[in-house]
């Protein structure tokens, strides 16, 4: 007989680890809500043009399949532009929603360490927002991680207008400052020096570039980073994260936060602060997003955004790398039915349910009570003609 597998980058999540992503899930989703946010669901199947249209995505990483009509439909593979899509068809105003959703991305390397398929909780403010929406944003971020157990974790505060000013002043087309932004998104340091000789470019010019990935830290960084732009751009960039780093100070939820211009996100659709949620106890971001104001600008409604999504998945495996993993709860009571009305019974386990005891039954009264031993359940019911209650000891029997 074969053995049974998954398709490469597809995980179950077993009794305990859903147990665990429940809890966080709503430990975050409930942060969301008390900021006034409302949850939302997309559907697993869309136009395949939603996710690729103006190159925002490459269709080799789509899970694509055709509909009845011929048409090419491809699973969810970003949350954000569905949102998008249904805030341009059936929203106005400001709109604060929240979601905890799957996503899927075909990868065709079955030694990547990122997962085909995988779990997201997020938000999306969308709507005529400023500074304002950023704060808002940010500290929800932080306090969506503390709320979910997480400690030592930082978030880590960039900006695509720094990148995109110093950009500028090196004369740099779209296409040019692309690669570039690639290149540094991957910290591929040689090949950003091998850039730099092929484009003709002065080692004078290229020393704000090259000083990108050490911009990280507090308020210093920014002081630092100033003296290496010159353009309207950049120092625009600086004076947000300024602001934005003094106001969180002031709110005292300074300690979470850091500035980090080295992070400069592939992702096209930033336009503005970027952010990314970091954990001493792993090696990769649990937290990412940022400032998407041109997105919706793709179905000729220009609007304001800013958001960001948890890696769920992640997130666990920092938690259990702290300690904070648990187990399961077991059931309160357990029962077994010897020789008793059915009806009784019925009553009885109801009553118990309706005070939010959870109760199971299992088997005869020895197996009863080897269960109960074995789950560390002290409590259980025989109905034998009535409810008789035990108590089990956690060696021996009963008591």
């Amino acid at each position: 007989m074969s053995k049974v597998q998954l398709p490469f980058g597809m995980q179950d999540y077993l009794p305990d680890d859903c147990y665990n992503k429940t809890k966080a899930e709503d430990a975050m989703c409930g942060v969301f809500s008390s900021y006034g946010y409302k949850r939302v669901s997309t559907p697993t199947l869309e136009y395949c043009d939603l996710f690729t249209a103006g190159g925002m995505m490459s269709e080799k990483r789509l899970f694509k399949l055709t509909d009845t009509d011929g048409s090419l439909l491809a699973m969810r593979a970003d949350v954000t532009m569905q949102i998008c899509r249904m805030y341009v068809t059936s929203m106005t105003g400001v709109q604060r929603m929240y979601y905890a959703l799957d996503s899927y991305e075909y990868l065709d390397d079955s030694n990547s360490a990122r997962d085909r398929e995988f779990a997201q909780t997020g938000v999306e403010l969308i709507g005529d927002t400023g500074a304002d929406g950023e704060l808002e944003v940010l500290a929800m971020a932080a306090d969506a991680l503390a709320k979910s157990g997480l400690k030592n974790f930082t978030v880590e505060i960039g900006h695509v207008g720094y990148f995109d000013g110093l950009a500028e002043e090196l004369g740099l087309d779209g296409a040019a400052a692309s690669k570039l932004k690639k290149l540094i998104n991957k910290k591929d340091m040689l090949g950003v020096e091998l850039f730099f000789r092929e484009s003709g470019l002065s080692d004078e010019s290229k020393e704000s570039i090259l000083s990108l990935p050490s911009l990280f830290g507090g308020s210093e960084t920014l002081d630092r980073a100033e003296k290496l732009c010159s353009g309207k751009k950049s120092k625009e960039a600086i004076d947000r994260l300024r602001y934005l780093l003094g106001k969180l100070d002031r709110m005292g939820l300074g300690k979470y936060f850091s500035i980090d211009l080295g992070m400069v996100s592939a992702n096209e659709y930033y336009t503005g602060i970027v952010i990314k949620g970091m954990c001493a106890d792993l090696g990769v971001s649990i937290l990412d997003g940022g400032r998407y104001d041109s997105l919706c600008s793709r179905w000729d409604k220009p609007t304001k955004a800013i958001g960001f999504a948890i890696g769920t998945r992640r997130l666990l495996s920092a938690l259990r790398n702290q300690g904070m993993r648990e187990k399961a709860p077991e059931a309160d009571i357990a029962y077994a039915v010897a020789d008793c009305d059915d009806k009784i019974v019925r009553s009885a386990v109801e009553k118990l349910r309706r005070k939010n005891i959870v109760v199971q039954v299992f088997g005869d009264e020895e197996t009863l009570i080897n269960y109960c031993r074995e789950k560390g359940i002290s409590k259980a019911i025989l109905f034998d003609g009535a409810p008789i209650e035990l108590t089990i000891a956690a060696k021996g029997g009963k008591i």
